[in-house]
């Protein structure tokens, strides 16, 4: 055997860098959504298509988060709903708003609050039910 070490590059395009990436993700036990979702911003660089990692990631939500609950998909959309109804009461707080802005801004707090109560009871029926909340392929 010989006494060389390997030469290692560092790759030359583009595709390698995303192999390098999935293989180093895959190897830190990283979860499978963060995968896809990785993969997708890159092919939405690649291609110019804006806003396909976004529908991704909105796909991946509905799907496997509301619909099969996965608990990190359904966490995640959780954070992003308590962040979004923090941001428009912050605004509401700190911002002159007409009569008909309040209204609607009214609305848009009560939405996410439904919202909001509806993502921590998905999560807390599911941990009641003892079921799997992370991604298992069958």
């Amino acid at each position: 055997m010989s006494d060389k070490k390997p030469k290692i590059e560092k790759p030359d395009t583009d595709d390698h860098v995303i192999k390098m990436d999935i293989l180093g993700m895959i190897h830190s036990a990283e979860n499978p959504f963060d995968i896809i979702y990785h993969v997708a911003n890159y092919l939405e660089k690649k291609s110019s298509e804006e806003g396909y990692a976004k529908a991704v990631l909105e796909n991946m939500r509905t799907v496997y988060g509301i619909v099969l609950g996965e608990q990190k998909l359904l966490t995640d959309e959780l954070h992003d709903v308590e962040a979004r109804l923090a941001h428009i009461e912050d605004v509401c707080k700190n911002t002159e708003l007409t009569e008909e802005e309040e209204i609607r801004a009214g609305f848009a707090i009560d939405e996410h609050k439904k919202n909001v109560e509806r993502l921590k009871l998905r999560i807390q029926t599911l941990q009641a039910n003892g079921e799997s909340l992370y991604f298992v392929r069958k």
